[in-house]
């Protein structure tokens, strides 16, 4: 991971005493990784461009859960082990997620968080990916089941001939996804056939081969699979906010505008930095100011000049 700001600690010495002198910090961009998924939290400064990615490695044939928040108008663009663009349904606004969508390709997959409107806030982002434990299958007579596999899982399998058929099922083969056959020998035993859990020592397709002793037979089954759930990642891409003043930002006009009519306090400086502690859980649930709600990128602008020290 690259922190796009570093502290130097440099001495001084002050009436014969040694001090930490802290250099001043550098802003930029931000990167990390999730590894395999996990939980990041950063945030977007009013930076010209500032763009934090967050790099995933997907398995092919998982499913991808992502849950975003983000107390600005975030902008969020997904690029793919190519660098292709990736669209996420619903991907979309400052809170959203996406569940159950099919990885298509294993690989890095790059999660660019920016600002949409140049507003500056804190995000958060969930990414997850998961196996269907149990995948249902039918066939008549020979066919060929491909079944996405990570590297380390198990994979077994289950399958039983129609009801009335003259043939049984029976498990032909298992290849890795080099094509090399797995099994020493197919597996029959009656109209109920199971294959015992095989080891996917690499990640990829996995071909199972199912046919019937009679060649025309229907059946049946289930392939079961198990994988490693490798603990999630926790990223800290947080930096920094650019303070937010309370005259020169906005924040004055807002609660001025919004507050003034009811409350003396919202006209002053003084005021409002007293009385934000009580005021802001109402303005987030709604009841203040009793014209409605607050805009969002209002809402965000006070929170972020409550982060960033309530500078005058």
């Amino acid at each position: 991971m690259r922190r796009r700001w570093t502290m130097t600690l440099a001495w001084s010495c002050v009436s014969g005493v040694l001090v930490l002198a802290p250099v001043a910090l550098a802003k930029g961009d931000n990167a990390g990784s999730l590894g395999a998924g996990g939980h990041a939290r950063g945030d977007i400064s009013h930076d010209t461009g500032e763009t934090d990615r967050v790099t995933v490695s997907l398995d092919e044939g998982a499913l991808l859960d992502v849950t975003f928040s983000a107390s600005f108008a975030a902008a969020v663009a997904v690029t793919g082990p190519e660098g292709q663009p990736v669209e996420l349904a619903g991907a979309s606004g400052s809170k959203w997620r996406v569940v159950d969508r099919p990885v298509t390709a294993s690989g890095a997959y790059v999660f660019a968080i920016a600002s949409g409107d140049g507003s500056q806030g804190v995000y958060t982002l969930a990414v997850r990916q998961r196996w269907e434990r149990a995948v249902a299958i039918a066939g008549t007579g020979a066919a060929t089941v491909d079944v996405d596999m990570p590297a380390g899982g198990t994979l077994a399998c289950v399958v039983r001939g129609a009801a009335g058929a003259s043939g049984h099922p029976r498990i032909a083969g298992l290849e890795d996804p080099a094509g090399q056959e797995m099994l020493q020998a197919p597996v029959v035993a009656g109209r109920v056939v199971k294959l015992p859990p095989q080891h996917a020592t690499v990640a990829g397709v996995y071909h199972l081969k199912i046919d019937a002793t009679d060649g025309t037979s229907a059946w049946t089954g289930r392939v079961l699979r198990v994988v490693p759930k490798p603990a999630p990642t926790a990223l800290d891409l947080t930096n920094g906010l650019d303070v937010v003043s309370f005259s020169g930002d906005g924040v004055a006009r807002v609660f001025s505008q919004r507050c003034g009519q009811c409350h003396g306090w919202a006209l002053s400086y003084v005021g409002v930095r007293e009385f934000i502690g009580r005021a802001m859980p109402r303005i987030l649930g709604g009841s203040m100011p009793p014209g409605g709600r607050l805009p969002a990128s209002e809402v965000a602008l006070i929170r972020t000049w409550i982060k960033t020290g309530k500078a005058r």
